[in-house]
This record gives C-alpha cells, sequence and structure tokens, in this order.
C-alpha cells in the first residue's frame, strides 16, 4: 500500500456534466420570483420531515448549439448565487458567463474541465467576496493579475493546468491557505515570500529540482512534493509548523534536512533512491513514516519514535526480522507495518506474517491483511 502523492490520489472525479447554483436560504431563482404565490410556497415549518436541503439545482447547461440567444446560459441563475458548480460545461471564455452580476454573493466557483485558458482581470477584480476558485483540468497558462483583488479568497485550484511558474501576485491574497498546483510544468517554487496565511501547498508532478522560495510559510502545516525531480531534502528548516511532507517518487537518496521539523506527523518518501534510515532524531511526533520502494537494508534508527502508528517499509533490502524485537517492539502505539517485498518475506514466505505477530503483538495489520485476533 502506497500513500496518495497528491490530493487527486484521494480524489473525487468530478467529470459529471452539471451546472449547479446554491442560493442564500430562502432565496429563489429569476424565473420563481414572479410566480411563486404563497399557497404554493415551498418553505417548510420547523416540524416538516421534508428534506431540508436548501440547494437548488438546475438541469446541466445546454450542449454545444443550444446556447440561449443571448448566450449565457445562467440567466436564470439568481443574482444572490452563492456557489456556482460548471463542471465539464465547455467553457471557453469567462466573460460569457456574466459573473460579474453575482459579485456581491459569490463565494465558491468551480470551473473544473473546461477549455478556459484567459483569467480576465476585469471580470474576477469584482468577485470580491469569493473563497474558493476551482479551475482544475483548464488551459491556463497565465494568471497575470487577475486575482489580484480576492482578498477573502481561501482556496485556490489550479491543477492540471499549463503553468511554468507559481502565478505573480499571490502575496496580495492575505486569506489564502490552501492551494492547488498539481499536475502543471512548474520548474522552481518562487513567489511566495509573503504567503504566511498558507496552510497546505500541493506541488505534486511538476518539475522542481530544489526546495526552495519557502522561509516565509511558517504557518504551513502540508506539503505535498511528490513526482518531481527533487534530489535533496533541504530549506525546510523555517516551517516549524509543518505536520505532513510528503516527497515520493523523486530522487532523494539521504535521509536529512529534517532536524528542525518538530511538528512532523507524516512524512513520505517511498520511491526515492534512500539508503539508510537515519536523520529523524527530532521527529519524535511522527505517526506514519513511509519509506516503501528504496534501498534500506536494515531496521534502524527509529526506536525513538514512540508515537509511531504506522511504518511502510515495502519494497526495501532488509534481509531478515531480527531488529523488530529492538527497534518496534516498545512502540505500543503500532499499528500497521508493510515489509512486503523485502527478503526477509520474499525468502520466507510461510513463516514471514508469524514471526511479525510475535515479535509485534499490538500490530493489527501486517501489509495489506488485518490480523486475526483469536
Amino acid at each position: 500500500m502506497e500513500a496518495p502523492q497528491t490530493r487527486t490520489d484521494l480524489g473525487q472525479d468530478k467529470s459529471t456534466l452539471s451546472a449547479r447554483v446554491v442560493l442564500p436560504q430562502g432565496v429563489l431563482p429569476h424565473d420563481a420570483r414572479a410566480s411563486k404565490s404563497p399557497e404554493k410556497s415551498n418553505r417548510r415549518d420547523d416540524d416538516s420531515d421534508e428534506d431540508e436541503d436548501e440547494d437548488i439545482s438546475h438541469s446541466p447547461p445546454p450542449q454545444e448549439g443550444d446556447a440561449p440567444p443571448d448566450g449565457d446560459f445562467l440567466v436564470d441563475f439568481a443574482d444572490e448565487t452563492e456557489e456556482l458548480d460548471l463542471i465539464h460545461s465547455r467553457i471557453d471564455s469567462i466573460a460569457t458567463l456574466h459573473l460579474p452580476r453575482f459579485a456581491p454573493y459569490l463565494k465558491k466557483l468551480c470551473l473544473r474541465q473546461n477549455d478556459i485558458s484567459f483569467l480576465d482581470p476585469e471580470v474576477f477584480e469584482v468577485l470580491v467576496n469569493l473563497e474558493e476558485l476551482d479551475l482544475y483540468d483548464n488551459k491556463v497558462k497565465h494568471v497575470g493579475r487577475a486575482l489580484d483583488k480576492l482578498d477573502k479568497l481561501l482556496v485556490l485550484d489550479l491543477s492540471f493546468n499549463l503553468l511554468k511558474s507559481v502565478p505573480e501576485g499571490l502575496d496580495n491574497l492575505q486569506a489564502l491557505h490552501t492551494i492547488y498546483f498539481v499536475q502543471n510544468k512548474i520548474s522552481a517554487i518562487s513567489g511566495l515570500h509573503a504567503s504566511t496565511t498558507l496552510r497546505s501547498l500541493e506541488l505534486g508532478s511538476n518539475r522542481l529540482r530544489k526546495i526552495e522560495g519557502l522561509d516565509a510559510l511558517v504557518n504551513l502545516e502540508e506539503l505535498w512534493l511528490g513526482k518531481n525531480k527533487l534530489t535533496k531534502i533541504e530549506n525546510l528548516g523555517h516551517l516549524k509548523s509543518l505536520k505532513i511532507l510528503a516527497i515520493q517518487s523523486n530522487r532523494i537518496v539521504k535521509l536529512e534536512g529534517l532536524e528542525e521539523l518538530e511538528n512532523l506527523e507524516q512524512l513520505y518518501l517511498s520511491h526515492n533512491g534512500i539508503k539508510r534510515l537515519e536523520g529523524l532524531e527530532k521527529n519524535v511526533k511522527l505517526t506514519t513514516l513511509d519509506v516503501s520502494s528504496n534501498f534500506v537494508p536494515a531496521l534502524e534508527n527509529i526506536s525513538h519514535l514512540t508515537n509511531l502508528e504506522e511504518l511502510w517499509m515495502s519494497g526495501n533490502q532488509i534481509p531478515n526480522l531480527l531488529a523488530l524485537d529492538t527497534e518496534l517492539r516498545s512502540i505500543s502505539t503500532l499499528r500497521t507495518i508493510y515489509l512486503e517485498a523485502n527478503p526477509c518475506q520474499t525468502s520466507d514466505r510461510t513463516g514471514y506474517r508469524r514471526k511479525v505477530i510475535l515479535a509485534l503483538p499490538q500490530v493489527t495489520q501486517i501489509d495489506a491483511t488485518y490480523v486475526r485476533v483469536p
């Protein structure tokens, strides 16, 4: 088993053709306001047994060739709309959506899986109440200054686009706490010199060769850098609040540079070239350690990790199970261990599992199988 390398690996696939609108409670779409009579009101008493979901859904956006005469398929949506979910809707221009009329209320705008390549500053500068902007899987190459006025923006997703660098101007977004830039063409970490509010930064599946430009992120709790071209763990000393560090599928050969990360709880380093377990003396809060698919020859230097719950070491070069007693038996919190595809397992397939159970009675899962309780 392997940890998710990016948020996408956890992911919900939102590929369904849809357009959804969420209104403040009690607000009706434009086409319902004039026709709604008191006796046909759908407002419910407090003791009603009917579903109390306040979301108002509309049919999917028009197919190609079916657009209304004015070209605005949001024409029936109320100005008071708080959320617009326009996934896989064949949108290639934001201007056609007439978004400024939603500006006083719009908090969430989802434009996943469309053909958008240009972010119009004149449109976005008026969306001052926007808190979440999702442009996952479009054709954006440059952001420019389009987002500079979004002072309330909390979450920005530009994953699966064509960015070659971290967009400029993110320092202006003083409320921003989560950024997703998965699967772009970013070759260097830059433009984050004043992003002190960031809690999570996702740069997996890019072209990064060096960990840098993160000194200002003193409140960062999650850093995802899987599937890049990194060769060294470095420049992380200022990230005192970091809890999750994911650097799978890179070119790391040595476990180092982690001594300042005393609050680290989850460390993912699978599919690298690590040759020894070391450098974790200060990381005593670790609950998950993943060094699967490396070249580690021995189980060592982790007996002090007394909060460890999951240890993933499958696909290494551990020859036997002798170190289980000295390194892991005293860690009462340990529940899951992966050692398959090591010589200690492949050379003793019949006795391997029984030996692990005897050595580590606290463990409830060995590899992908739970331990049977007598």
